[in-house]
């Protein structure tokens, strides 16, 4: 792609967001507030879940917006079905959290839980239901992604685990968006180790927009005013998967893979917030950011004019 065409690109997916959000914000809260999506979060206070659909949205529509310059421009086929397939996957995975968001049924955790639920009660919790869906969806596009058998076995694997493996931290206010930041982070490194510094940016594009959507919702969500819930984790999870799989290496995937197995594991007989309050660096890391409840209930005491 010509350098000129790469940073009007850029300069779309990074403004894009920053015009949508106060107004899309604003409606996003008019319309979860009005469905009752409010759930108790792990300091037992109300807050409002499936944040993450403003996320979603934002995402989305500057996707679009970035699709048309491309059909514009003449771009080339492949970036343009990586970026349908990135919007299509993230849009699906959404809803399949958004499902689970909307769902009353929250006693079961855990693929174990889930399981053991349809074993003796021989019915479908919404967690299973996102699990079937979710598992779905990553099938239809892995062998798209993939030009082999053994990539799209771990191309599959990729796509499937990453909205679970966000979705497992997100526990705490603003934890999974930190956990979508190192990851992120992570796959970029590789993309330009392996594949180059120009290459990888093209596989970057439809991934700046969802990054600037998180900076954008991080004040919120380590505020304790809204939960990503698992509309906006599990769209945060697939943005991982599929930076991995568009670009990087097959060996980087293949050892992705195994870590989201390892930790998926692990996830289903270890408390991860346990673990990370042990470790002092990791605990710290998890704080940062975060406001406490003292401190926002003092700031709604101040705003309110009460002493």
């Amino acid at each position: 792609m010509e350098t000129k065409i790469m940073m009007l690109m850029m300069l779309v997916a990074v403004i894009f967001p920053l015009v949508l959000d106060r107004p899309l914000y604003k409606i996003g809260i008019q319309k979860l507030n009005a469905l009752g999506m409010n759930r108790f979060n792990y300091d037992g206070e109300p807050v409002l879940t499936a944040g993450g659909l403003i996320l979603v949205c934002t995402s989305t529509i500057t996707g679009i917006v970035l699709i048309g310059l491309l059909l514009l421009r003449g771009a080339k086929s492949e970036l343009l079905l990586n970026g349908f397939l990135f919007l299509t996957g993230m849009i699906t995975m959404a809803f399949w959290g958004w499902r689970d968001d909307r769902a009353s049924d929250r006693d079961a955790k855990g693929f174990r839980g889930h399981f053991g639920v349809f074993w003796r009660e021989r019915r479908m919790t919404s967690g299973m239901w996102k699990l079937i869906g979710g598992t779905s969806t990553a099938f239809c596009l892995s062998f798209t992604l993939s030009n082999s058998l053994g990539a799209g076995i771990v191309s599959f694997g990729l796509l499937a685990l990453s909205p679970n493996i966000v979705n497992l931290f997100d526990l705490r206010p603003a934890r999974a968006i930190k956990v979508f930041w190192c990851l992120t982070v992570l796959a970029g490194a590789f993309g330009i180790w392996t594949l180059g510094a120009s290459a990888a940016m093209e596989n970057w594009i439809f991934l700046i927009p969802v990054t600037m959507a998180s900076m954008l919702m991080f004040p919120h969500d380590a505020g304790g005013k809204t939960m990503l819930g698992d509309t906006g984790s599990n769209a945060l999870g697939f943005a991982v998967g599929f930076s991995f799989v568009s670009g990087t290496s097959i060996y980087v995937q293949a050892s992705m893979l195994v870590l989201f197995l390892c930790l998926q594991v692990a996830a289903e007989f270890c408390s991860f917030s346990r673990v990370i309050e042990q470790v002092a660096w990791l605990r710290r890391l998890d704080q940062w950011g975060r406001v406490t409840e003292a401190e926002n209930k003092k700031n709604q005491t101040g705003s309110s004019g009460l002493v």
